[in-house]
């Protein structure tokens, strides 16, 4: 008996150990294939789900180049050290689309054509014509085919704030003719003062001449309140086949299941030209773990990593498209994102899922939804969403936690940026941009409450500018009782609002070392009556404007009102030496750890400090696509061909500098990379010193694009001395090859003041009667003088005598 147990446990050990090399399969999966093949290289399945169906633990599937027609939805979970992989096969490109062509097309009337489609998903409907996203039939038309710009028209009045069932809206003018209760829907923006924080839709009950009715049960109730017709606004209708008369333009008849299209110049639609979305998701993670997407583009659908979905690794994937919807809801946001991260914290928790690498892209509602624990959205491009101008943003971190948000670019948003409500997140090296393009009062980083025990640092925040002329479109936005955020090392820019705005009870937020430059102010805060600001401390910042929160705790923050930065035309925020920012700072325990020297700068950027050249956003190339291999020739898509030589790098021209002054020194590339990042050791020589100048050897790195630089000071001294060279030479390069111009040349001119001489005395010369030259000189001078004197008096006396 004591022996077999023994077995026993030798067993599980073994079994324990030996998992990891599980007899891993490798599925194969084709255009040309058939389901009923092995799935194998030279017999590949047809269909996705074919090899989604079979795949365990440890297998690999291959996609070779297409587009599959299909949701892609894992039979089975892995495991951590055996994950299942879908990936494109060897970079040939992989599309799955949740669109359908149309064909079969017949003309209706004049300029627009009609076809039959057997499905209906209600508010998702969308429909794509080439690479143009279309318009649903509406009026006012829009004419510049820009999904942020409204061209929309001003209401002449309608229902008060009150009003909830039977809400109007007037339009003296004039509505077009047509039974708007057929599908007919309204957007509505309402920007009286104090409200234009979002917009809101609603189906046509009923309408007049110039009348529009509908049910406005809007929760929360402000949606309504706030932005009542009676308070005027700017609108559109939307959704009747009367209203479908411009180009790009389409409208589907739900009842007799028929789309009908209106195309530039009323031509007919080509072969598979018009596509329509027939399913709402692409890929379906719905409950599953250990699974890894890689390397192919999704169009048209969602990717959901939902019920508890866990462990899943979204990479170097390109989402286009993921979501549309007309955005008809009860609440302040659509609830449709493209990719969607979301835990059913009574049932499960959705955990540990990553997205990294990728391009996600152009949607009615959200970006990334994300309630789950410890997501990461990691080095990708997000951009183009909320065209409803909603409570919708690039990235919703709504309900989840431990949140990392850290090196992606994100830029334009119907409203704001991102809105990070997580707990105890961080959000860190992003480059953030082009909030407010619709919608008001709010920001590129925007959140309520608390406390949250949040980090926000080192991010790029810029160009926040609104669509109306309330102009309230901030920076960071830490709205109504914000508690628990640590703000600092950001640089935040061109903002038509505030770089930094608090309102009400703002407690235990630290506001250390940002740089805050050409906002309307540096800081504002609305003090609604009964609150106030407690703890809020605000040290180490730079400013070009004096306007710091009166009730924040403010310590060695600096107001410079000209540019102290090395090329803040190009965007770069290091510091010049000897500028009022340097050495300016107190020691931040945690917060300034960067610093060398004992004396923090102010600003987010600190002057020979460990991380004294950070930048933010992706790390990859973007014109190449986040595998590196280009286009997937989808709707949206802006890059280039993959590059096939390694490109040249050259310095720029010879310079002189000054002593006391800052040169930016750059390398440019001849061409895109064909692998990122490009290093470029350098070495230093020539006559000038270690104490002439700042620079020490090292490297120069590009990250993406065509060209990087770093910054040289010229040191002063009180030291007459002619001019010094400064020699920069490029070393062994890693994914480029050195050119011509593969070194530089800096003459550092002296600058110091020669002193005036001193006049050294005249040595006296020896003469025979003694006494200097001078002496004598000065005598003979006097001499003279008086014999002048004494004739000129003596002939005057003898004229008047004689």
């Amino acid at each position: 008996m004591k022996l077999t147990k023994i077995m026993r446990i030798t067993l599980v050990v073994v079994s324990t150990v030996a998992s990891p090399f599980i007899n891993a399969a490798d599925y194969f999966v084709a255009n040309n294939g058939d389901d009923s093949n092995d799935g194998s290289l030279s017999t590949p399945f047809l269909t996705l789900s074919k090899a989604a169906e079979i795949a365990v633990a440890g297998d690999t599937v291959n996609i070779r180049a297409g587009v599959y027609n299909e949701i892609l939805r894992p039979a089975n979970s892995g495991t951590e050290s055996n994950p299942i992989v879908f990936q494109s096969y060897q970079d040939e490109k992989v599309v799955i689309t949740a669109m359908e062509p149309i064909n079969g097309w017949s003309a209706d009337s004049e300029n627009i054509y009609v076809a039959d489609v057997d499905w209906d998903l209600g508010q998702s409907n969308f429909v794509m014509q080439g690479r143009t996203a279309m318009d649903l039939a509406r009026w006012p038309n829009n004419v510049d085919g820009d999904p942020f710009t409204q061209n929309s028209l001003r209401n002449t009045g309608g229902s008060a704030s009150e009003i909830a069932d039977n809400a109007y809206l007037d339009y003296d003018q004039g509505i077009p003719e047509g039974d708007w209760s057929k599908g007919g829907s309204i957007y509505f923006y309402g920007d009286k003062p104090g409200s234009g924080w979002t917009t809101w839709r609603a189906f046509i009950t009923s309408n007049t001449s110039n009348r529009v009715y509908f049910d406005l049960n809007k929760n929360p109730s402000w949606i309504r309140t706030f932005h009542a017709p009676a308070d005027k606004g700017d609108f559109f209708l939307q959704g009747i086949k009367a209203a479908l008369d411009y180009q790009n333009e389409w409208y589907f008849d739900a009842e007799n299941k028929k789309l009908y299209v209106y195309l530039p110049e009323g031509s007919m639609p080509t072969e598979d030209q018009v596509q329509m979305r027939k399913r709402e998701k692409t890929i379906d993670l719905s409950a599953r773990n250990h699974i890894h997407i890689k390397n192919l583009a999704v169009f048209g659908g969602s990717i959901e990593i939902t019920n508890g979905a866990s462990n899943n690794h979204i990479y170097a994937v390109t989402s286009l498209y993921g979501n549309y919807t007309l955005g008809v809801v009860s609440g302040f946001a659509s609830g449709s994102q493209s990719i969607n991260i979301r835990s059913d914290w009574n049932q499960f928790n959705t955990v540990n899922n990553v997205i990294e690498k990728s391009e996600i892209g152009f949607g009615s509602g959200t970006g990334i939804y994300d309630s789950g624990e410890r997501t990461q959205i990691l080095d990708s491009y997000i951009h183009d969403f909320n065209y409803l101008g909603n409570y919708d943003a690039i990235i919703n971190a709504r309900g989840g936690n431990h949140t990392k948000v850290l090196n992606n670019t994100i830029t334009r948003a119907g409203r704001d940026a991102i809105q990070g409500f997580n707990d105890n997140a961080e959000y860190a090296y992003n480059d953030i941009s082009y909030s407010n393009l619709i919608a008001d009062d709010c920001g590129l980083f925007y959140t309520v409450g608390g406390p949250s025990h949040t980090e926000i640092h080192h991010n790029w925040l810029h160009d926040a500018y609104s669509s109306g002329s309330k102009s309230k479109a901030a920076g960071i936005y830490l709205d109504n009782d914000a508690e628990g955020f640590d703000v600092h090392h950001n640089v935040i820019w061109n903002t038509e609002w505030s770089n930094i705005q608090i309102n009400w009870d703002g407690t235990d937020l630290n506001i250390y070392n940002n740089t805050l430059w050409n906002g309307s102010a540096t800081m504002g805060a609305w003090h609604k009556e009964g609150t106030s600001f407690s703890n809020v401390k605000v040290w180490n910042n730079l400013s070009d404007k004096n306007s710091w929160e009166p009730q924040s705790d403010k310590q060695n923050n600096v107001t410079i009102s000209t540019s102290p930065f090395v090329d803040y035309e190009n965007g770069n925020f290091q510091l010049k030496a000897g500028t009022a920012a340097v050495d300016a700072g107190k020691i931040i325990p945690d917060f300034t750890d960067d610093v060398t020297d004992g004396k923090p700068d102010v600003g987010a950027y600190e002057i020979n400090g460990d991380n004294a050249q950070w930048v933010a956003g992706i790390t990859w190339e973007q014109k190449l696509g986040p595998t590196g291999n280009g286009c997937y020739g989808l709707p949206g898509e802006s890059c280039i061909e993959p590059i096939t030589e390694e490109p040249t790098a050259n310095f720029a021209q010879d310079a002189n500098i000054d002593e006391n002054q800052t040169i930016t020194i750059k390398v440019i590339l001849s061409d895109y990379a064909m692998n990122y990042p490009v290093t470029i050791p350098y070495t230093i020589s020539g006559t000038a010193q270690g104490q002439d100048h700042n620079l020490n050897e090292g490297s120069i790195v590009i990250e993406a694009g065509k060209e990087a630089s770093l910054s040289m000071t010229a040191m002063a001294d009180d030291q007459l001395e002619s001019d010094e060279t400064l020699v920069i030479t490029m070393g062994a390069l890693n994914n480029a090859i050195a050119g011509d111009k593969d070194s530089i040349t800096l003459t550092i001119k002296d600058k110091t003041v020669a002193p005036e001489p001193e006049v050294e005395p005249e040595e006296e010369s020896k003469s025979s009667g003694g006494g200097s030259t001078t002496y004598w000189t000065i005598l003979s001078l006097l001499l003279a003088l008086c014999l002048k004197y004494y004739f000129t008096h003596f002939i005057s006396l003898h004229r008047t005598k004689f």
